[in-house]
């Protein structure tokens, strides 16, 4: 099933200045690639009961999501195959065509331009989600599939993910879904699934009781990630600093109507092929270790793996 896995049928998407920025940042040379790539594969191919996507550009973009550290690019697709297999009732075929109405309130939307570093930037404005039609889990499922897609272009991997959540006009009918249950796994699949570099998140018109929500959030944030947050309260300089305003909606003090980048997901609701493909890999057995079945023996067996195969307890 898996796709052969060869250079040779890889082609570099990537402008001149995000070559010269993956080889600065990320440590990304033609060479790099290849070595890196086989060496990935070879170890993703070792894991027990797992069905693994093995084409070259697929693990070429975990890799640029961890600076092309072995390890850890390895990490994260364990974690990645691991959350899925975890969390079979969110996954579950799991593609476009299932959230239009998540789409249709523009929960979220993808703008058409880069900020100033080259990030993609997402919107995200749960104000529009109305519990009472659906579940707080369905918000989720969009912003996965969004950055699913968004985590194939080149210029993304190398440039990374700029997230601004606009929370204007939420209140506490929307506020109060989020628990621990929900900011961990959401955590769990932002930092330690999807293969993009999460760059900067900002925050802007948030509500008084947001002292008490995002505390919740913020226990499964890794330092990294919280030092990459910024509180904006209803002052956009901030994000006008990193962005044009001639680039930005009107809600966020730029000069575009909100929601003007239709082709982004009339383009992500064409691609439930690319995501049908994608579900057919995972773990075709429970082979992989959990916390029940550990033993010393097993351990030994997985030696050379690297890593842990511990449980995600999410």
């Amino acid at each position: 099933m898996a796709a052969k896995c060869d250079d040779k049928d890889y082609q570099c998407s990537l402008s001149p200045e995000s070559i010269k920025k993956a080889k600065k940042e990320l440590g990304e040379t033609p060479e790099s690639r290849k070595v890196e790539v086989k060496e990935l594969k070879k170890r993703i191919e070792k894991i027990p009961g797992l069905q693994p996507r093995l084409d070259f550009s697929y693990l070429l973009a975990f890799l640029r999501a961890r600076k092309f550290e072995q390890e850890r690019a390895f990490q994260l697709v364990k974690n990645y195959y691991t959350v899925k297999r975890e969390k079979r009732e969110f996954f579950d075929d799991l593609k476009p065509s299932r959230l239009p109405h998540i789409i249709e309130d523009n929960v979220i939307e993808v703008l058409k331009d880069r900020d100033d570093d080259g990030c993609r930037v997402m919107i995200f404005r749960p104000a529009r989600w109305d519990p009472d039609r659906y579940g707080m889990m369905e918000i989720p499922k969009l912003i996965f599939v969004t950055l699913t897609k968004l985590s194939e272009e080149e210029e993304t991997q190398v440039n990374g993910i700029h997230i601004i959540n606009n929370l204007a006009n939420v209140t506490w009918k929307q506020g109060k879904h989020v628990g621990p249950s929900l900011a961990k796994f959401f955590l769990a699949v932002l930092q330690d699934m999807i293969p993009l570099r999460l760059k900067r998140i900002d925050y802007v018109h948030e509500p008084t009781f947001f002292d008490i929500v995002f505390p919740i959030i913020k226990q499964f944030m890794k330092e990294k990630l919280v030092k990459r947050i910024h509180m904006n309260g209803d002052k956009l300089e901030g994000i006008h600093s990193t962005m044009s305003p001639d680039l930005l909606p009107s809600d966020l003090g730029g000069k575009l109507e909100p929601f003007s980048n239709k082709e982004f997901f009339e383009e992500l609701l064409k691609s439930d092929p690319n995501f049908e493909y994608n579900n057919k890999f995972g773990f075709v057995s429970m082979a992989l270790e959990d916390k029940k079945s550990e033993s010393s023996k097993e351990n030994a067996g997985m030696a050379g793996l690297g890593g842990t195969f511990k449980k995600l307890d999410i």
